[in-house]
Protein backbone atom coordinates (compact mmCIF):
# COMPACT_ATOMS: atom_id res chain seq x y z
CA UNK A 1 0.00 0.00 0.00
CA UNK A 2 2.44 2.45 0.52
CA UNK A 3 4.21 1.42 -2.26
CA UNK A 4 1.51 2.43 -4.56
CA UNK A 5 1.08 5.45 -2.46
CA UNK A 6 4.44 6.30 -3.39
CA UNK A 7 4.49 5.36 -7.23
CA UNK A 8 0.94 7.80 -7.01
CA UNK A 9 3.03 11.07 -5.26
CA UNK A 10 6.12 9.94 -7.91
CA UNK A 11 3.57 10.30 -10.94
CA UNK A 12 1.82 13.56 -10.10
CA UNK A 13 4.53 15.75 -9.17
CA UNK A 14 5.95 14.21 -12.63
CA UNK A 15 2.68 15.89 -14.29
CA UNK A 16 3.19 19.24 -12.12
CA UNK A 17 6.71 19.75 -13.11
CA UNK A 18 6.07 19.21 -16.64
CA UNK A 19 2.27 19.55 -17.97
CA UNK A 20 1.88 22.62 -15.28
CA UNK A 21 5.00 24.92 -16.74
CA UNK A 22 4.38 23.85 -20.44
CA UNK A 23 1.05 25.31 -20.20
CA UNK A 24 2.36 28.46 -18.57
CA UNK A 25 5.28 28.78 -21.05
CA UNK A 26 2.51 28.16 -23.67
CA UNK A 27 0.26 31.15 -22.15
CA UNK A 28 3.69 33.68 -22.06
CA UNK A 29 4.39 33.01 -25.63
CA UNK A 30 0.72 33.93 -26.68
CA UNK A 31 1.41 37.12 -24.66
CA UNK A 32 4.61 37.87 -26.39
CA UNK A 33 2.97 36.99 -29.64
CA UNK A 34 0.39 39.52 -29.08
CA UNK A 35 3.01 42.25 -27.78
CA UNK A 36 5.43 41.58 -30.92
CA UNK A 37 2.27 42.48 -33.08
CA UNK A 38 1.44 45.21 -31.68
CA UNK A 39 4.82 46.69 -31.71
CA UNK A 40 5.18 45.98 -35.37
CA UNK A 41 1.15 47.61 -35.87
CA UNK A 42 2.89 51.12 -33.74
CA UNK A 43 6.17 50.67 -35.70
CA UNK A 44 4.43 50.70 -38.86
CA UNK A 45 2.27 53.48 -37.36
CA UNK A 46 5.08 55.50 -36.92
CA UNK A 47 6.61 55.32 -40.19
CA UNK A 48 3.32 55.86 -41.50
CA UNK A 49 3.05 59.03 -39.63
CA UNK A 50 6.85 60.29 -40.46
CA UNK A 51 5.45 59.67 -43.83
CA UNK A 52 2.52 61.97 -43.80
CA UNK A 53 4.50 64.69 -42.04
CA UNK A 54 6.45 65.27 -45.11
CA UNK A 55 3.31 66.29 -46.76
CA UNK A 56 1.73 69.79 -46.67
CA UNK A 57 -1.20 70.84 -48.51
CA UNK A 58 -3.26 74.24 -49.32
CA UNK A 59 -5.21 75.88 -51.40
CA UNK A 60 -8.26 78.53 -52.68
CA UNK A 61 -11.41 78.82 -54.13
CA UNK A 62 -12.40 81.64 -55.59
CA UNK A 63 -16.47 82.61 -57.44
CA UNK A 64 -16.39 85.58 -59.17
CA UNK A 65 -19.24 87.51 -60.93
CA UNK A 66 -17.44 89.86 -63.91
CA UNK A 67 -19.03 92.97 -66.06
CA UNK A 68 -16.99 93.93 -69.46
CA UNK A 69 -17.90 97.26 -71.48
CA UNK A 70 -16.49 97.82 -74.39
CA UNK A 71 -17.17 100.46 -76.94
CA UNK A 72 -15.34 100.94 -80.36
CA UNK A 73 -15.06 103.69 -82.76
CA UNK A 74 -18.01 102.48 -85.28
CA UNK A 75 -19.48 99.78 -83.20
CA UNK A 76 -21.92 99.71 -80.45
CA UNK A 77 -21.21 99.23 -76.73
CA UNK A 78 -21.05 95.73 -76.36
CA UNK A 79 -21.65 94.17 -72.40
CA UNK A 80 -21.08 90.77 -70.80
CA UNK A 81 -21.38 89.26 -67.67
CA UNK A 82 -21.13 86.09 -66.14
CA UNK A 83 -19.83 83.52 -63.04
CA UNK A 84 -16.64 82.32 -63.08
CA UNK A 85 -15.04 79.95 -60.66
CA UNK A 86 -11.69 79.01 -59.55
CA UNK A 87 -10.47 75.95 -57.66
CA UNK A 88 -6.47 75.15 -56.79
CA UNK A 89 -5.53 72.29 -54.82
CA UNK A 90 -1.48 71.86 -54.04
CA UNK A 91 0.48 69.68 -52.25
CA UNK A 92 4.30 69.55 -51.53
CA UNK A 93 6.22 66.22 -50.14
CA UNK A 94 9.52 67.14 -48.12
CA UNK A 95 11.89 64.06 -49.08
CA UNK A 96 14.89 65.10 -47.66
CA UNK A 97 16.29 68.48 -45.62
CA UNK A 98 16.96 70.38 -48.73
CA UNK A 99 14.69 68.71 -51.74
CA UNK A 100 10.38 69.03 -51.90
CA UNK A 101 8.68 67.80 -54.73
CA UNK A 102 5.10 70.05 -55.02
CA UNK A 103 2.16 69.99 -57.44
CA UNK A 104 -0.88 71.65 -57.81
CA UNK A 105 -4.17 71.02 -60.01
CA UNK A 106 -6.39 73.62 -60.86
CA UNK A 107 -9.76 74.75 -62.85
CA UNK A 108 -9.57 76.66 -66.16
CA UNK A 109 -10.30 76.70 -69.79
CA UNK A 110 -8.92 74.78 -72.27
CA UNK A 111 -6.60 76.79 -74.39
CA UNK A 112 -5.82 79.44 -72.51
CA UNK A 113 -2.27 79.27 -69.94
CA UNK A 114 -3.03 82.78 -69.03
CA UNK A 115 -6.14 82.24 -67.02
CA UNK A 116 -7.71 79.01 -64.90
CA UNK A 117 -10.87 80.75 -64.36
CA UNK A 118 -13.98 78.42 -65.25
CA UNK A 119 -16.75 80.28 -66.89
CA UNK A 120 -20.12 79.15 -65.97
CA UNK A 121 -21.96 78.14 -69.03
CA UNK A 122 -22.40 74.78 -71.46
CA UNK A 123 -25.36 73.38 -69.24
CA UNK A 124 -23.38 72.41 -66.50
CA UNK A 125 -20.87 70.47 -68.58
CA UNK A 126 -17.86 72.31 -68.52
CA UNK A 127 -15.30 70.01 -66.41
CA UNK A 128 -11.92 71.41 -67.38
CA UNK A 129 -9.32 70.53 -64.58
CA UNK A 130 -5.52 70.23 -65.47
CA UNK A 131 -2.38 69.46 -63.85
CA UNK A 132 -0.70 73.44 -63.70
CA UNK A 133 2.69 72.54 -61.85
CA UNK A 134 4.51 69.15 -61.31
CA UNK A 135 8.22 70.03 -59.87
CA UNK A 136 11.29 69.47 -58.08
CA UNK A 137 13.08 71.96 -55.69
CA UNK A 138 16.50 71.39 -54.60
CA UNK A 139 17.93 74.01 -52.38
CA UNK A 140 21.25 73.22 -50.38
CA UNK A 141 22.72 76.33 -48.54
CA UNK A 142 22.58 79.68 -51.14
CA UNK A 143 21.82 77.23 -54.11
CA UNK A 144 18.89 76.70 -55.85
CA UNK A 145 17.36 74.36 -58.29
CA UNK A 146 13.84 73.97 -59.85
CA UNK A 147 12.82 71.94 -62.45
CA UNK A 148 9.78 70.50 -64.00
CA UNK A 149 6.28 72.87 -64.48
CA UNK A 150 6.44 75.61 -61.63
CA UNK A 151 5.32 78.57 -60.73
CA UNK A 152 7.23 81.88 -62.21
CA UNK A 153 10.82 82.19 -60.29
CA UNK A 154 11.36 86.04 -60.54
CA UNK A 155 10.42 89.08 -58.69
CA UNK A 156 7.70 90.05 -61.34
CA UNK A 157 4.74 92.10 -61.68
CA UNK A 158 1.66 91.36 -64.30
CA UNK A 159 3.10 93.92 -66.98
CA UNK A 160 5.15 90.92 -67.70
CA UNK A 161 3.81 87.50 -66.08
CA UNK A 162 0.07 87.19 -65.51
CA UNK A 163 -0.70 85.78 -62.20
CA UNK A 164 -1.85 82.31 -63.77
CA UNK A 165 1.47 81.94 -65.76
CA UNK A 166 3.50 78.85 -64.64
CA UNK A 167 7.09 77.88 -66.67
CA UNK A 168 8.44 74.75 -68.03
CA UNK A 169 12.02 74.01 -67.60
CA UNK A 170 14.74 74.91 -65.48
CA UNK A 171 15.82 77.44 -63.15
CA UNK A 172 18.96 78.29 -61.06
CA UNK A 173 19.09 80.93 -58.14
CA UNK A 174 21.64 82.41 -55.72
CA UNK A 175 21.54 84.20 -52.83
CA UNK A 176 23.90 85.67 -50.02
CA UNK A 177 22.92 87.69 -47.60
CA UNK A 178 25.25 90.29 -45.90
CA UNK A 179 24.46 92.24 -42.98
CA UNK A 180 20.64 94.08 -43.92
CA UNK A 181 21.84 93.95 -47.95
CA UNK A 182 20.72 90.46 -49.65
CA UNK A 183 21.83 89.94 -53.39
CA UNK A 184 19.68 87.79 -55.74
CA UNK A 185 20.39 85.79 -59.43
CA UNK A 186 17.47 84.12 -60.83
CA UNK A 187 18.05 82.27 -64.18
CA UNK A 188 15.78 80.45 -65.96
CA UNK A 189 15.67 78.41 -69.09
CA UNK A 190 12.21 77.55 -70.23
CA UNK A 191 10.36 75.88 -73.42
CA UNK A 192 7.63 77.86 -74.60
CA UNK A 193 6.12 75.88 -77.90
CA UNK A 194 8.31 72.76 -79.22
CA UNK A 195 7.52 72.85 -82.82
CA UNK A 196 7.86 69.86 -84.98
CA UNK A 197 9.66 70.85 -87.88
CA UNK A 198 11.10 73.81 -86.53
CA UNK A 199 12.64 75.78 -83.98
CA UNK A 200 11.24 75.64 -80.59
CA UNK A 201 10.29 78.64 -79.06
CA UNK A 202 12.59 79.20 -75.85
CA UNK A 203 13.23 82.22 -73.22
CA UNK A 204 16.09 82.42 -71.67
CA UNK A 205 15.73 84.83 -68.81
CA UNK A 206 18.65 86.26 -66.17
CA UNK A 207 17.76 88.92 -63.36
CA UNK A 208 19.65 89.92 -60.69
CA UNK A 209 17.93 91.32 -57.60
CA UNK A 210 19.08 93.83 -54.99
CA UNK A 211 17.21 94.27 -51.03
CA UNK A 212 18.19 96.81 -48.35
CA UNK A 213 16.63 97.58 -45.57
CA UNK A 214 17.27 101.19 -43.73
CA UNK A 215 15.19 103.12 -40.87
CA UNK A 216 13.51 104.42 -44.00
CA UNK A 217 11.74 101.39 -45.12
CA UNK A 218 12.76 98.37 -47.36
CA UNK A 219 13.66 98.96 -51.22
CA UNK A 220 14.01 96.65 -53.40
CA UNK A 221 15.20 96.56 -56.92
CA UNK A 222 15.59 94.43 -59.91
CA UNK A 223 17.20 93.62 -63.55
CA UNK A 224 16.39 91.66 -66.12
CA UNK A 225 16.56 90.41 -69.57
CA UNK A 226 13.97 88.50 -71.04
CA UNK A 227 15.26 86.54 -74.47
CA UNK A 228 12.11 84.82 -76.28
CA UNK A 229 14.39 82.59 -79.17
CA UNK A 230 13.09 81.93 -82.18
CA UNK A 231 9.47 83.90 -81.70
CA UNK A 232 9.65 85.80 -84.64
CA UNK A 233 10.24 83.13 -87.05
CA UNK A 234 7.04 83.11 -89.39
CA UNK A 235 8.05 79.27 -89.92
CA UNK A 236 7.98 78.56 -86.36
CA UNK A 237 5.05 80.38 -84.77
CA UNK A 238 3.33 78.45 -82.64
CA UNK A 239 -0.57 77.41 -83.64
CA UNK A 240 -2.11 78.58 -80.01
CA UNK A 241 -1.78 81.52 -77.57
CA UNK A 242 1.80 82.19 -76.83
CA UNK A 243 2.97 84.09 -79.25
CA UNK A 244 2.55 87.99 -80.39
CA UNK A 245 0.55 88.84 -83.18
CA UNK A 246 3.77 90.29 -84.99
CA UNK A 247 7.00 89.07 -86.31
CA UNK A 248 8.92 91.37 -84.03
CA UNK A 249 11.87 90.09 -82.03
CA UNK A 250 11.15 89.99 -78.14
CA UNK A 251 14.43 90.86 -76.30
CA UNK A 252 13.21 92.43 -73.28
CA UNK A 253 14.94 94.56 -70.84
CA UNK A 254 12.87 95.18 -67.30
CA UNK A 255 13.79 97.09 -64.67
CA UNK A 256 11.62 97.28 -61.25
CA UNK A 257 11.75 98.89 -57.87
CA UNK A 258 9.99 98.90 -55.00
CA UNK A 259 9.51 100.82 -51.76
CA UNK A 260 7.71 99.64 -48.18
CA UNK A 261 7.44 100.51 -44.73
CA UNK A 262 4.41 100.36 -42.43
CA UNK A 263 2.13 102.77 -42.03
CA UNK A 264 -0.23 103.41 -39.62
CA UNK A 265 0.30 99.59 -38.50
CA UNK A 266 -0.47 98.51 -42.28
CA UNK A 267 2.34 97.49 -44.99
CA UNK A 268 2.95 100.78 -47.20
CA UNK A 269 4.56 99.63 -50.98
CA UNK A 270 5.12 102.24 -53.30
CA UNK A 271 6.15 100.35 -56.86
CA UNK A 272 7.26 101.34 -60.78
CA UNK A 273 8.41 99.42 -63.33
CA UNK A 274 9.94 100.21 -67.18
CA UNK A 275 10.24 97.76 -69.69
CA UNK A 276 11.97 98.11 -73.02
CA UNK A 277 11.91 95.46 -76.43
CA UNK A 278 15.39 95.92 -77.54
CA UNK A 279 15.00 93.29 -80.01
CA UNK A 280 14.38 93.92 -83.78
CA UNK A 281 10.69 95.09 -84.48
CA UNK A 282 8.53 94.54 -87.21
CA UNK A 283 8.34 97.17 -89.99
CA UNK A 284 6.62 100.58 -89.00
CA UNK A 285 6.82 99.63 -85.51
CA UNK A 286 10.36 101.03 -83.91
CA UNK A 287 8.79 103.70 -81.78
CA UNK A 288 6.55 100.80 -80.27
CA UNK A 289 8.48 99.19 -77.85
CA UNK A 290 8.20 100.30 -74.17
CA UNK A 291 5.98 99.54 -71.42
CA UNK A 292 5.92 100.81 -67.89
CA UNK A 293 3.93 101.53 -64.30
CA UNK A 294 3.67 102.58 -61.51
CA UNK A 295 1.13 101.94 -58.24
CA UNK A 296 0.91 101.84 -54.95
CA UNK A 297 -0.62 98.91 -52.37
CA UNK A 298 -1.87 99.77 -48.75
CA UNK A 299 -2.68 96.57 -46.14
CA UNK A 300 -4.02 93.23 -46.65
CA UNK A 301 -7.06 91.08 -46.05
CA UNK A 302 -7.87 88.04 -45.06
CA UNK A 303 -6.12 87.11 -42.11
CA UNK A 304 -8.99 88.53 -40.15
CA UNK A 305 -12.60 90.02 -40.14
CA UNK A 306 -12.09 93.88 -40.84
CA UNK A 307 -8.79 93.56 -41.96
CA UNK A 308 -8.00 95.50 -45.34
CA UNK A 309 -6.21 96.51 -48.76
CA UNK A 310 -6.37 99.23 -51.16
CA UNK A 311 -4.49 99.05 -54.51
CA UNK A 312 -3.81 101.46 -57.59
CA UNK A 313 -1.98 100.73 -60.77
CA UNK A 314 -1.46 102.90 -63.96
CA UNK A 315 0.15 101.56 -66.49
CA UNK A 316 1.02 101.73 -70.33
CA UNK A 317 1.64 99.15 -72.95
CA UNK A 318 2.87 99.50 -76.24
CA UNK A 319 2.18 97.36 -79.39
CA UNK A 320 5.72 95.55 -79.49
CA UNK A 321 6.77 95.97 -75.47
CA UNK A 322 6.64 92.26 -74.03
CA UNK A 323 4.96 89.03 -75.04
CA UNK A 324 1.25 89.73 -74.56
CA UNK A 325 0.22 86.46 -74.85
CA UNK A 326 1.95 85.68 -70.95
CA UNK A 327 1.17 89.30 -69.74
CA UNK A 328 -1.94 90.10 -67.51
CA UNK A 329 -4.61 88.50 -69.23
CA UNK A 330 -7.25 91.22 -67.00
CA UNK A 331 -5.86 94.43 -68.52
CA UNK A 332 -7.53 95.44 -71.71
CA UNK A 333 -8.58 91.97 -72.13
CA UNK A 334 -4.33 90.88 -72.35
CA UNK A 335 -3.65 92.61 -75.60
CA UNK A 336 -0.42 94.95 -75.92
CA UNK A 337 -1.18 98.62 -77.26
CA UNK A 338 -2.99 99.39 -74.06
CA UNK A 339 -3.37 102.31 -71.38
CA UNK A 340 -4.91 102.49 -68.01
CA UNK A 341 -5.62 101.75 -64.77
CA UNK A 342 -6.53 98.99 -62.13
CA UNK A 343 -8.06 99.66 -58.50
CA UNK A 344 -9.18 97.47 -56.12
CA UNK A 345 -9.60 96.09 -52.70
CA UNK A 346 -10.65 93.57 -50.13
CA UNK A 347 -11.76 93.01 -46.80
CA UNK A 348 -11.24 89.98 -44.39
CA UNK A 349 -14.88 88.38 -43.42
CA UNK A 350 -12.96 85.93 -41.53
CA UNK A 351 -9.74 83.84 -41.67
CA UNK A 352 -8.84 82.37 -44.92
CA UNK A 353 -12.13 84.62 -46.07
CA UNK A 354 -11.99 87.88 -48.00
CA UNK A 355 -14.34 90.14 -50.29
CA UNK A 356 -12.78 91.64 -53.26
CA UNK A 357 -13.57 93.74 -55.79
CA UNK A 358 -11.09 94.98 -58.97
CA UNK A 359 -12.06 97.66 -61.83
CA UNK A 360 -10.10 98.12 -64.83
CA UNK A 361 -10.56 100.85 -67.17
CA UNK A 362 -8.46 100.64 -70.42
CA UNK A 363 -7.96 102.08 -74.35
CA UNK A 364 -5.91 101.86 -76.86
CA UNK A 365 -2.42 103.87 -76.44
CA UNK A 366 -2.00 104.64 -80.23
CA UNK A 367 -5.13 104.09 -83.17
CA UNK A 368 -8.71 103.73 -83.05
CA UNK A 369 -10.90 104.74 -80.11
CA UNK A 370 -11.40 100.65 -78.09
CA UNK A 371 -12.42 101.61 -74.58
CA UNK A 372 -12.96 98.63 -71.88
CA UNK A 373 -14.25 98.98 -68.44
CA UNK A 374 -14.00 95.18 -66.63
CA UNK A 375 -15.59 94.93 -62.78
CA UNK A 376 -15.00 91.67 -60.92
CA UNK A 377 -16.44 91.15 -57.51
CA UNK A 378 -14.67 88.13 -55.93
CA UNK A 379 -15.37 86.23 -52.69
CA UNK A 380 -12.36 84.30 -51.71
CA UNK A 381 -11.72 81.03 -49.40
CA UNK A 382 -7.86 80.50 -48.67
CA UNK A 383 -6.95 76.91 -46.91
Amino acid sequence: MLKIRFIASTLVLFILMWVVPSTVMAEMSEQELRLLALEEKQQANAVLLEVMKRFTWGGDLRTRYQIDTRARTGSNVLDRSRFRLRFRLKGKVHLYKDLDIGFRIVTGSLGSQASTNSTFDGGFGNKAFDLDRAYFKWNPHSFQLTGGKFAVPFMKSELVWDGDINVEGVSEGFSRKMGDTKFEVVLGQFVIDEINPGDDIVLLAYQGIMEQKTQLGKFKFAVTYYDYLNHEDPGSAPTGAASNSTTSEVKVVDVMGEWSEKICGKKLKLFGEYAQNTGTLASGNDDLDTAWQLGAKYGKSGKKFGDYDLKFIYRVVQTEAVLDALADSDFHSGVNNARGFEAGGGIGLAKGVKLAFTYFNTQEERGTSDEKQTFQADLKFKF
